[in-house]
């Protein structure tokens, strides 16, 4: 409570909000003197900036994990008269031509409003990977075998999702979805040539987390497909941050599903060097 506190002070020391460009850049600089459930909140903010025009206070508080009152008292401390003014200049600044709730209002249909939070979530991943595209994660995986794949809980999906289409592209792959020490066993095989893709989404990430801290440790590429760019995964060579919004209790992969395909196909598109043997003089 004490950091609640401390976090007022400050907003009462702070006379003119952030712009929409500085509110990132005081979220991540003063992260770790949030509380718990501002930390939460900062997370979800920093990642899904452009999306506060879309979603309510109470939306926000669900999704990062805290009420309503604490997305209020939140923006208040950064120094907003409150959540509607936080929302007001972030919309000017990222979708000036958009009205207030224009999508996933409350009294849409459940199923227009599913679509809408995927339709966003698919444009925030294009505009993340810009004109590369997946090519940057693609690069340091290109050459390498095997490829171990980790992550738990709502990332299990995508980890299907990526060892069946490169195994249909010919590439080995080694699943670490598990804290299992036969499971965990498997990324012996990034100290032998092998390469990492970790996704980490949702609460439970403890597996990419330490398959990411495995690779750095044997010196093998990376690639992490994070929610967070403060998740503890996204200490990765190559991280790219994907829109996950929470739906019924547990996060939409849709976003991840889309990046884990391109990024499979462009890992598979590139064949792996043939080993022959050596002739035996006769």
């Amino acid at each position: 409570m004490a950091r609640e506190g401390r976090g007022a002070c400050l907003s009462k020391q702070r006379h003119v909000p952030p712009d929409a460009t500085e509110l990132a850049e005081v979220l991540r600089r003063d992260y770790e003197r949030f509380s718990p459930a501002q930390q939460a909140l900062a997370r979800y903010l920093v990642d899904h900036l452009a999306e506060l025009p879309l979603v309510s206070a109470h939306e926000v508080a669900q999704a990062a994990h805290c009420s309503p009152a604490t997305v209020v008292r939140f923006a208040q401390a950064l120094g907003y008269a409150g959540y509607p003014e936080l929302q007001r200049t972030v919309r000017e600044a990222h979708r000036p031509g958009l009205g207030v709730r224009a999508v996933g209002a409350p009294g849409q249909p459940g199923r227009a409003r599913v679509l809408d939070t995927d339709r966003f979530a698919l444009e925030d991943l294009a505009a993340r990977l810009g004109t590369e595209g997946v090519q940057p994660l693609v690069v340091p995986l290109a050459d390498v075998a095997p490829i171990v794949v980790a992550g738990d809980a709502a990332a299990r999906p995508v980890l299907a999702l990526l060892e069946d289409r490169l195994a249909r592209g010919g590439r080995e792959v080694l699943v670490v979805d598990s804290g299992e020490p036969r499971i965990r066993m498997r990324l012996g095989a990034l100290a032998r040539g092998g390469g990492l893709i970790a996704v980490s989404v949702g609460k439970e990430t403890r597996v990419a987390e330490y398959a990411v801290a495995a690779a750095r440790s044997a010196g093998a590429p990376a690639v992490a497909l994070v929610d967070s760019s403060l998740s503890a995964a996204a200490g990765a060579p190559v991280v790219r941050v994907v829109s996950a919004e929470e739906r019924g209790g547990e996060p939409s992969i849709t976003a991840f599903v889309a990046v884990a395909q391109a990024l499979a196909h462009g890992i598979a598109a590139h064949q792996l060097p043939r080993r022959t043997l050596t002739a035996i003089p006769a």
